[in-house]
């Protein structure tokens, strides 16, 4: 057989009678399984087990920082019948089946990532050894996407961490570090991550003299007690059952992932049919085609052909510097100037951070462990101190979590450094504002900026309303002038809004699609419209429930509703979460284009004054401490009855629908008047920045599921009764009167994607 089944995977013997299997999706930055995959790997296990001639197999990744990603989910999003779902299932199945009947010691060699399927893979080996680094990682996924593990993972994982760990994996999709899945169980031994090629040459003559025994899981009486006999395992599920019941309404995958398991102690082996029938119900299940939509929306977002269609790097630039006093010439910046950057100029390597208040340290902290180097610019020595000590914490918080090693940690802390002179900053290529939310103070800093940094270099705001046209104004490069709206806290959210006005160049908006990628964010990019897409489609849900409760709704019911649809908390204790003064601020800004939204604004401007910030003040909506409260010192009307009114059936009670369908038209708006341009952008964005109910996918595909007539009918009502603010936006009642979606339900179908064949196992991938 050829040293190369085809171009995803390259076997090389050795002399000491090993194989090493590279694995190496090509044109991909990651391994996935995908159609030319599973023809490579089923090709080479047959390949195995016909010469019988090696005693060890090594499987290894040629990706940095990735062993295996799991399967191409866009092409399993794509399936559009069952028989094609079990088929792919089923084929899974085997390979790994056929992997671990293999009789040579075969060796899954971990360093990075290895998700889902991979994992799957690595469980199939004879053993696991993993790099003992931050960027290894271990997990089962499939739970986020309304899926269960289907090639195996239900069953073999409870037999090598135990049944608690295993569920545990399984149903919060949660992953281990190297060293936490050695102390499980999953993983055998640690490489250092220094000279793998020494490690497994001697693990090699270890597995083939058989001097090496792998060590046993380490097992507490509790836990032995409970799994090693069947009753303890029937209360350790009634347990699991019991814990997710709340949530099994809405993802269904969680009573099917422990059943799974559940049917992993048959000695008859029927769990891997239970799990492939389970697979496959559940795929096409709302909350799972809401899950794929948006993931392929996610990889979608993060291509950068996704937004700048043109690409920009084929045109010569050159770079304009400043004058020797570090300001730059008194006219304007030429049309030449401004359009005047190269490739090398677009690619931030020193940044600078004014201000490094909660959000400014959260952004450069960030963007040092990614390996920018970052300049804080405070205002005074005593702010610049405490700007300095709040990055160190943050990198500090990683290191703990070993989401950092030490010495990346400190390599962090390098990287950073503190000013309180503007010319500090003048060999930045990008400076990012993170100032009160005043407009006078941020076009005093957009001014010196302009002045201090060169030419080429990109201002950015990270304002959260406030209008970016308005400080581009105050600067003589409008050009390279656009918003990065990030979200708190900086390290967990993954979504950040790309703000361009009318004359940001695609140039400055590459560049900054680029800084979002190094960060590990998903970029969405919006016009310059008054809270841009998040906020403004958030604030109506927010403003209405401070109207309930000006009105006398009680504040835990509102909450308490709202989670049940699916919200990861109530609207009052987000505005807690995210302070009083600033929901205040927003709700101004946005008073200007929404309709009746200064009675909220008026409300929440009321308790700021009262210094009822929030959980910072620790009184708000609650009253924050060892038991949350809620704050009954807040005036409130009593609470009238509510008008009857004949809705259509939606799903929603009343106070979710009056909560939920000001954010649904809202979104709608945000279409039609092109604050992005495409639905699954907005969903995708309110997704990953409120985490608005991830089952139902988004507003838009939330609207699609209840029915664009029926959604209208009830806004048509909610407008008789409450007033113009649910009157419906121009796109809901055209939709309505068409009988269109938002999404076109249509797939293209693709069941032969993933078909085997004896002649197609070792073709070549074109």
């Amino acid at each position: 057989m050829a040293n190369h089944p085809n171009q995803s995977l390259q076997l090389a013997p050795a002399a000491d009678g090993s194989l090493t299997v590279w694995i190496d999706s090509p044109g991909r930055s990651v391994n996935v399984f995908d159609a030319g995959m599973l023809n490579a790997l089923e090709s080479a296990i047959d390949h195995i087990a016909a010469t019988n001639r090696y005693r060890v197999v090594l499987f290894r990744s040629r990706k940095p920082g990735c062993f295996f990603a799991g399967a191409d989910v866009t092409t399993i999003a794509g399936l559009d019948h069952k028989d094609a779902v079990r088929a792919i299932v089923a084929r899974g199945q085997d390979l790994m089946q056929r992997l671990f009947e293999l009789e040579a010691t075969t060796v899954a060699v971990i360093d990075g990532m290895c998700l889902g399927g991979g994992l799957e893979f690595a469980m199939a080996c004879t053993h696991r050894v993993a790099s003992d680094s931050s960027h290894t990682k271990m997990s089962l996924p499939e739970i986020r996407l309304g899926l269960i593990p289907g090639w195996g993972g239900t069953q073999r994982l409870p037999h090598l961490v135990g049944i608690q760990r295993a569920l545990q994996m399984i149903l919060k999709g949660s992953s281990l570090t190297a060293r936490k899945a050695q102390q499980a169980g999953l993983v055998d031994r640690l490489l250092n991550g220094h000279d793998l090629d020494a490690q497994l040459g001697q693990l090699v003559g270890e597995l083939s003299d058989g001097s090496w025994n792998a060590p046993r899981r380490r097992v507490g009486w509790t836990s032995r007690l409970l799994e090693n006999n069947a009753i303890g395992r029937r209360l350790v599920l009634h347990m699991a059952r019991k814990q997710v019941a709340a949530q099994t309404a809405n993802y269904p995958a969680l009573l099917e992932a422990i059943e799974a398991v559940r049917r992993a102690f048959n000695a008859k082996g029927l769990g891997y049919e239970f799990e492939r029938e389970a697979f496959t119900r559940l795929l096409f299940t709302p909350t799972a085609q809401s899950l794929l939509s948006l993931f392929v929306a996610r990889d979608r977002a993060k291509k950068r052909s996704t937004w700048l269609p043109v690409e920009q790097s084929t045109v010569e630039r050159s770079t304009v510097e400043p004058t020797t006093d570090r300001g730059l010439t008194d006219g304007a910046i030429t049309e030449k100037e401004t359009t005047a950057r190269t490739d090398k100029s677009l690619a931030c390597q020193r940044i600078a951070i004014i201000g490094a208040g909660a959000m400014g340290a959260g952004i450069g902290a960030l963007a040092a462990q990614r390996g920018l180097e970052v300049v804080f610019k405070e205002i005074d020595e005593r702010a610049a101190r405490g700007g300095a000590e709040r990055v160190r914490e943050l990198i500090a918080e990683q290191v703990a979590a070993r989401r950092l090693s030490a010495s990346e940690g400190q390599a962090a802390n390098e990287l950073c450094a503190t000013t309180t002179r503007w010319d500090d900053l003048s060999e930045c290529d990008l400076a990012i504002e993170a100032v009160l939310e005043i407009d006078s103070v941020k076009r005093d800093v957009f001014e010196q900026l302009d002045r201090w940094l060169p030419a080429h270099a990109s201002l950015v705001s990270n304002t959260s309303s406030l209008n970016i046209t308005q400080m581009a104004a105050a600067t003589r490069r409008r050009s390279h002038v656009a918003g990065l709206h990030f979200f708190n806290p900086v390290e967990r959210m993954e979504l950040v809004e790309v703000v361009r006005t009318e004359m940001t160049s695609e140039a400055t908006v590459t560049q900054l699609l680029n800084l979002v990628k190094r960060l590990g964010k998903t970029p969405i990019v919006t016009s310059d419209k008054p809270g841009f897409l998040v906020n403004r489609v958030l604030f109506p849900y927010m403003g209405e429930a401070v109207r309930m409760v000006a009105e006398g709704y009680d504040i835990v019911t509102i909450d308490r509703e709202l989670r049940q649809f699916g919200m990861p908390m109530g609207p009052l204790e987000l505005i807690d979460q995210v302070g009083i003064d600033i929901a205040s601020h927003v709700a101004g800004s946005l008073a200007k284009i929404q309709l009746d939204a200064e009675v909220p604004a008026a409300f929440l401007r009321d308790m700021a004054d009262r210094k009822w910030l929030g959980k910072k003040t620790q009184l708000g909506f609650y009253r924050w401490g060892k038991k949350r409260l809620a704050n009954t010192a807040i005036k409130r009307q009593p609470l009238m009855p509510t008008e009857q009114f004949d809705f259509k059936t939606d799903g929603l009670s009343m106070i979710q629908r009056r909560l939920v369908y000001p954010m649904l038209n809202e979104a709608v708006h945000c279409l039609d008047e092109l604050v992005v341009t495409e639905p699954w952008m907005v969903d995708l964005g309110m997704v990953l920045g409120t985490g608005f109910a991830p089952h139902h996918g988004g507003p838009l595909r939330l609207i699609d599921r209840i029915g664009t007539r029926v959604v209208l009918s009830n806004m048509l009502l909610l407008e008789r009764w409450l007033g113009r603010r649910f009157a419906p936006a121009d796109g809901l009642a055209i939709r309505a009167a068409r009988q269109e979606a938002f999404f076109s339900t249509d797939k293209v179908p693709n069941p032969l994607a993933w078909e085997s064949n004896h002649e197609s196992r070792c073709s070549t991938e074109s």
